[in-house]
């Protein structure tokens, strides 16, 4: 036993004289459901935005917003703005004044 007692420390000294290997990166993890990001002109979250029994929103990126079915299907066009209109995440556009035409003189 006392043999064993010695080898021990001369075996870690030998492993501390070379050289360290590269260090691999850690493994990323899961993206949390909802997280920030820095864009040029501001900070978005990102993630579920709202969920109820029949879709649920989610805010991209982008600062868009996506809508999926309970199915697993994204709902678009207008039926996609309906739902972030009555959500209250979207503005209705303004309609545009009607420009009068020019008088002939």
């Amino acid at each position: 036993m006392p043999t064993a007692q010695k080898k021990a420390p001369a075996a870690k000294a030998a492993k501390a004289e070379k050289a360290p290997k590269a260090a691999k990166a850690p493994a990323k993890a899961k993206a949390p459901k909802a997280e920030k990001t820095a864009s040029s002109k501001k900070e978005v979250t990102v993630g579920v935005v709202k969920r109820t029994p029949a879709y649920t929103i989610w805010k991209k990126r982008s600062g868009r917003y996506a809508v999926e079915a309970t199915n697993g299907s994204w709902i678009h066009a207008e039926e996609k703005v309906k739902i972030l209109l009555a959500e209250g995440l979207i503005k209705a556009p303004a309609k545009k004044k009607a420009e009068p035409a020019p008088a002939e003189a």
